[in-house]
């Protein structure tokens, strides 16, 4: 296998890609590095370094004073919350998606001139990610729950009757701010604020925190031959060539995946990553293939061996426009396949992992929403329904690559591929 890379389309993408600018440095020289939030893996430009960047926690970055601040003023940095994610939105009448991309303010009481949300500043400019030696104040964010509430979405509590978010990212981004002949000014662009009543220092005696380092660095090397890892920038899942492996990273290092891969008829298919997963559901009794059968209402005669084969619930391990994702989940999850499996790496061209497992577990229960009857009753139950996953598995399965489109060979599941190109803008 060359590498696990993106399939790229001949057309051009003409959705904007509203992923954020991160400033960093190459760990090995030293040199600038300006890569997308989204990224998890690069080759420096300088020195030519592999390293895979490994977050604990959500993110935390700030925006940059102003070259014009004065030196002798020490910025005060106020926290919002971004969210960016596909919320599902499941009801009588079918599910919903609505993707969002939302900043606002991490705090309570602020004086009004403080903006409520960063607006597009974050997206028009580099952020950094904050280091010990940051110079300023930083003040401690209310908790994320309490900030994104569902009112954020524009949705009334009697419109909606069970929601899901997948795939939604959380990071922490300061705004600096200083005090100057007691207005205050934004620190982004040295402008004073919309004029209001004074502002006296007392307003920022608020909990201040010092945000720890959670962003580190690790050699893009594979720890089992120590030859070089390969993969896309978002990929979750780097490649090792030599001795056909995959990795991801773990703290501050490199753990190894476990995963299986369908075998393709020809050279040119592209494989496709798919969580497989066992889980224990309650209240409901939906344990074999049968019990699916049944309660998602198929039309044939259930077999009987089907009373004792478990379910397995499917979900893609990459990023794809939410209505094809809805379309896959069901699809493959209704086809309970059982294709023949091996741990070898194919020669083929491999679509990322971009999806980690933790969120393949949670498209349980919009699986059960879209496949189960009837549906308002499964929607009665689903809010109240467990899901605890038992075992999960990656498996590359094999789609046929044609002009347009790659398509699954046995059950004819298609997916276009400029869609499928222009998955890292979600």
């Amino acid at each position: 296998m060359q590498k696990i890379c993106r399939i790229q389309s001949s057309a051009t993408s003409v959705e904007k890609n509203i992923s954020y600018a991160i400033q960093h440095q190459c760990p090995q020289c030293g040199a600038p590095v300006t890569l997308g939030e989204e990224t998890r893996f690069f080759v420096c430009e300088f020195c030519r370094v592999r390293s895979c960047i490994s977050q604990k926690g959500f993110p935390r970055y700030y925006l940059p004073c102003s070259p014009k601040v004065p030196q002798d003023r020490e910025p005060i940095y106020l926290p919002y919350w971004r969210f960016k994610g596909v919320r599902y939105i499941c009801s009588p009448s079918g599910i919903t998606p609505i993707f969002t991309d939302i900043s606002t303010l991490a705090l309570t009481d602020m004086t009004p001139q403080v903006p409520f949300s960063l607006g597009l500043r974050s997206q028009a400019m580099p952020m950094k990610v904050i280091e010990p030696d940051t110079k300023g104040k930083f003040f401690r964010p209310l908790p994320s729950a309490t900030v994104l509430k569902d009112t954020i979405f524009g949705l009334k509590p009697d419109e909606r009757t069970f929601k899901e978010d997948i795939g939604e990212t959380f990071s922490l981004i300061y705004s600096p701010f200083y005090i100057r002949q007691q207005h205050l000014i934004d620190g982004v662009t040295n402008q004073m604020l919309t004029p209001g009543k004074e502002i006296t220092p007392d307003i920022f005696d608020l909990d201040q925190v010092r945000p720890g380092v959670e962003t580190h660095f690790i050699a893009g090397i594979c720890p089992g031959c120590g030859a070089d890892l390969e993969g896309s920038g978002d990929s979750l899942a780097l490649v090792c060539r030599n001795c056909h492996s995959l990795w991801r990273a773990k703290g501050k290092t490199l753990a190894k995946i476990k995963f299986s891969t369908a075998a393709p008829a020809h050279k040119e298919d592209i494989m496709l990553p798919f969580w497989r997963i066992s889980a224990k559901v309650s209240p409901m009794t939906l344990a074999t293939h049968a019990d699916l059968a049944r309660m998602a209402n198929l039309p044939l005669a259930i077999p009987r061996n089907w009373e004792e084969k478990p379910v397995h619930f499917w979900s893609p391990a990459f990023k794809v426009r939410p209505n094809i994702f809805l379309r896959l989940l069901g699809q493959i999850t209704s086809a309970q396949l059982e294709p023949d499996l091996s741990q070898t790496i194919e020669d083929n061209l491999y679509q990322p992992v971009n999806l980690p497992a933790s969120e393949a577990i949670q498209t349980i229960r919009i699986t059960m929403a879209a496949l189960l009857k009837p549906r308002k009753k499964i929607l009665e139950i689903l809010p109240k329904t467990e899901v605890t996953p038992q075992s999960v598995s990656l498996i590359f399965l094999p789609f046929q690559s044609t002009q347009h489109d790659i398509i699954h060979p046995d059950l004819g599941i298609a997916i276009n591929k400029k869609a499928l190109a222009l998955s890292d803008n979600l």
